[in-house]
């Protein structure tokens, strides 16, 4: 039985361990931060606004675009970000 057992447990962990190294690698290649669900759990909880966005779906656009501007102008200063 327990033969059986391991290779299942290792191939799951192998899984997971691929799942979060493949998120890991977008965030940095996109620099966006990963988004969460404005309804789901806190809606049913009542909480109507969502405290990540503030109810404002442009936000992370925003933010985005004021980073970027933010590493161009560092990078033409010679300066890492």
């Amino acid at each position: 039985m327990l033969n059986q057992l391991l290779p299942m447990l290792a191939i799951t962990f192998a899984v997971f361990v691929l799942f979060f190294v493949f998120m890991g690698i977008g965030y940095m290649v996109k620099k966006k931060p990963l988004r969460g669900s404005c309804g789901g759990v806190a809606k049913l909880m009542g909480d109507e606004n969502c405290s990540f966005c503030g109810n404002d779906p442009n936000k992370c656009d925003s933010i985005i675009a004021e980073q970027q501007e933010n590493a161009l102008k560092a990078a033409q200063l010679g300066k890492s970000v």
